[in-house]
């Protein structure tokens, strides 16, 4: 479920593409199975293409999104290629056709949906609504007293009720306070500097 709208996945890449695209904060919304864009195969023939995900932005920009395996990325990029060459057309339900239904089509992999990007998301989209503004608070306060790079874990010492600091250490991160050094899941040896 993403923004009252229920987010279907149907494999395990998906659903790791899904969680990343939900921890940005301009997607308004996210459709699963849509839409159908039509292009034209290699004989000519007009074909269709059922995409993975379809995002809409808050500025109202629309971005169909194919998900696949980067193994598959030279026959997905063809594929993308004549679904542009079309003019983005969709295949409605009625049998109808709209052009320029989307303003782009992305292809996204485990390159950008890594296992760790996929935990990191879950975690900060959680973090999001367990927020404790108190909290939050005493963690931005703490985390100006560091200058350079140290350890997530450094500011977990001394603090009250270390889950309630956690949250806020991810809600640090998901406003850009304090940016990760270190690729990968967020723990405590991951290294931070405060963006200042």
């Amino acid at each position: 479920m993403f923004n009252d709208v229920v987010v279907y996945h149907e494999s395990d890449l998906e659903r790791r593409v899904s969680k990343v695209l939900q921890l940005r904060k301009d997607v308004k919304a996210i459709y699963s199975q849509f839409p159908v864009l039509l292009y034209r195969d290699a004989e000519g023939v007009l074909r269709d293409h059922i995409c993975d995900f379809c995002v809409v932005f808050d500025d109202g920009e629309v971005v169909a999104v194919a998900v696949k395996h980067a193994s598959k990325s030279d026959v997905m990029t063809d594929l993308l290629a004549r679904i542009r060459a079309e003019g983005f057309l969709r295949k409605n339900k009625n049998g109808t056709t709209t052009p320029g239904a989307i303003n782009d089509l992305r292809l996204m992999t485990e390159r950008e949906s890594t296992y760790g990007a996929f935990e990191n998301a879950e975690r900060i989209l959680r973090a999001r609504r367990m927020r404790n503004d108190a909290e939050f608070s005493r963690a931005y306060d703490d985390a100006q007293k560091f200058h350079g790079r140290f350890r997530f874990g450094d500011l977990l010492r001394g603090c009250e009720d270390r889950a309630a600091r956690r949250t806020a250490l991810l809600l640090l991160i998901d406003e850009g306070v304090l940016r990760t050094e270190t690729p990968g899941r967020i723990d405590d040896l991951t290294v931070l500097k405060v963006h200042r």
